[in-house]
């Protein structure tokens, strides 16, 4: 399954489906956003390169994600309705 949309899927594939469950439950797409990058980088266990590739997964979905988080809200109130 592709959780990592417009991203490559990785060790961090866990986080992405965790953003993708908060961007559904419409928790706020700032807190959505930084829970990925806190993810991310936690799941790296301290590397470096784990906070850089969370860094860059945070400036894509702050750049591109506005139109996904809108999106999963209409399919909630689809669901809800």
């Amino acid at each position: 399954m592709d959780y990592c949309t417009l991203f490559p899927e990785g060790w961090w594939a866990h986080c992405c489906a965790a953003h993708d469950s908060d961007y559904l439950a419409q928790i706020g797409k700032a807190l959505a956003d930084e829970r990925l990058l806190q993810c991310v980088a936690a799941a790296g266990d301290g590397n470096p390169v784990s906070w850089l590739i969370g860094a860059v997964m945070f400036a894509g979905v702050g750049l591109f994600g506005r139109r996904f988080y809108r999106k999963a809200g209409e399919g909630k109130d689809a669901r809800t309705g």
